[in-house]
């Protein structure tokens, strides 16, 4: 899977977590800001989205990662 492709499928995931409430605020506005100003298929904003995904739905992220359907 292309970058583009799992960032939005990591999009999804988090967005879908009932376990957001473990992902830091900082951590949440550097997504938002990613989102908003550079996109999140770029590499600083692909870090950040796995960084917060990995914290809320580990085993979601590593499927996605993998090129695995969740």
């Amino acid at each position: 899977m292309r970058r583009v492709v799992r960032a939005g499928a990591l999009l999804e995931v988090l967005m879908s977590s009932v376990n957001l409430n473990r992902v830091p605020v900082e951590l949440g506005w550097a997504v938002a800001k990613a989102y908003l100003e550079r996109g999140l298929s770029t590499r600083d904003g692909f870090r950040v989205l796995v960084k917060a995904c990995r914290l809320c739905e580990p085993e979601k992220t590593s499927k996605v990662l993998r090129g695995e359907k969740v």
